[in-house]
């Protein structure tokens, strides 16, 4: 073994804090120098290899596909971390590290080649996103450099001095950064917990108040005047407190990481509490909330009575809108430019079964011609 290699794992070895790995795609060899080296119980806890995309999904708890994305490795880190509180004696330092790869391929794959490490402490996340130049090194050459980078962000974690780095090759670079741990939120991704709340005070709870709340949902992306006023709003029109609410699984996008998810939150805090859920639809949504108020545009309500917006069709919305109405369940309604036009429920066609849903928010109540997508699209010009 290379002597500085050898000198970093006698580190690791002997620094006090214990760990759980887990690497997919690459990284094997970090765990080959770690446990090949006399002594390696004293810090090195499991090494686990979820390989194929069902044993991943296995060690994660939830379906896939899990890219080499910085998520699924902070996934695989929270989750070797929760490993290794239970396996560490009571009061021991612990780490879950976690690394999944895009290494060189015989088979045809899109994308860069690649990897990403993710480090889950006490207190805070570490991230090491490795670029490595496709084409310009044999899979065994990545693995050596993927496993070095591997080495220097355990020993980090550690908190060892650092030493000196191993040189990359002119094909590879790294970059690092951090994050503060939320343990409800990583409860709620890893699918712990139903709902999570920010609440206006500013901290998280785990038993949020279900029965009977006013909700906003949204992407917040960002918060602006127009949601402002719409909370006002639906808020004067129903009596109720407002909190707005995120889900981070959407219909037809890709689920939000939980970084993106933070700082969303982080834009949120102290304006309006801040229900975070899994439920991309009404339905699903009504079900963690009954006797909740959805306040939405008219776009929304447009699409609660398509059809074509249920996998099922037609049976699958009167079933939904008949447990949303038994639930107790309403939406309070504004009105906003949809496609160039301003348009208010009154244009709406809902059928007679469905009326009590759904209840208005006048124009002279509230208008706010503005979108998120705008905003997002002006200060990319600017």
């Amino acid at each position: 073994m290379y002597q500085p290699i050898w000198d970093q794992v006698e580190g690791i070895l002997g620094s006090g804090v214990q760990f759980s790995l887990a690497a997919t795609g690459g990284g094997s060899l970090a765990g080959s120098w770690l446990l090949n080296h006399p002594g390696a119980s004293r810090a090195v806890l499991e090494f686990q290899v979820p390989y194929g995309e069902g044993a991943l999904a296995a060690y994660l708890g939830r379906p896939g596909p899990h890219g080499a994305e910085a998520e699924t490795a902070r996934a695989m880190a929270a989750r070797s971390f929760t490993r290794a509180r239970v396996f560490a004696p009571e009061g021991r330092p612990v780490l879950g590290v976690g690394c999944t790869a895009a290494l060189a391929t015989a088979r045809a794959r899109r994308g860069e080649d690649r990897a990403c490490i993710a480090l889950r402490s006490e207190r805070e996340y570490r991230f090491y996103q490795l670029q490595l130049e496709k084409g310009a090194a044999e899979r065994l050459a990545q693995e050596e450099v993927l496993s070095q980078v591997i080495l220097q962000a355990i020993a980090a974690g550690c908190g060892l001095s650092p030493a000196p780095a191993v040189p990359l090759p002119a094909w590879a670079s790294v970059a690092m950064h951090r994050c503060a741990v939320c343990p409800e939120l990583e409860q709620l991704l890893a699918g712990e917990a139903e709902v999570i709340e920010l609440e206006l005070r500013g901290g998280f709870s785990l038993n949020p108040v279900r029965r009977d709340r006013l909700l906003f949902p949204g992407s917040f992306n960002p918060l602006h005047q127009g949601h402002e006023g719409l909370a006002q709003a639906a808020a004067g029109r129903s009596g109720r407190m407002v909190a707005l609410e995120l889900s981070v699984e959407n219909v037809d996008k890709a689920p939000l990481a939980y970084e993106e998810v933070l700082r969303r939150l982080e834009t949120l805090r102290g304006h309006y509490p801040v229900v975070v859920t899994r439920a991309p639809i009404f339905a699903q949504k009504a079900r963690l909330f009954p006797g909740c108020w959805f306040a939405v545009g008219v776009d929304t309500a447009f699409r609660l009575i398509d059809p074509k917006y249920y996998r099922g069709g037609v049976s699958e919305m009167e079933r939904e809108l008949a447990q949303m109405l038994a639930l107790g369940c309403r939406f309070l309604v504004a009105g906003r430019l949809c496609e160039g036009r301003y348009q208010t429920l009154g244009e709406v066609a809902v059928p007679a079964r469905w009326r009590p849903l759904f209840m208005d928010i006048p124009e002279n109540a509230f208008r706010a011609d503005v979108s998120s997508s705008a905003l997002r699209a002006a200060e990319r010009s600017s």
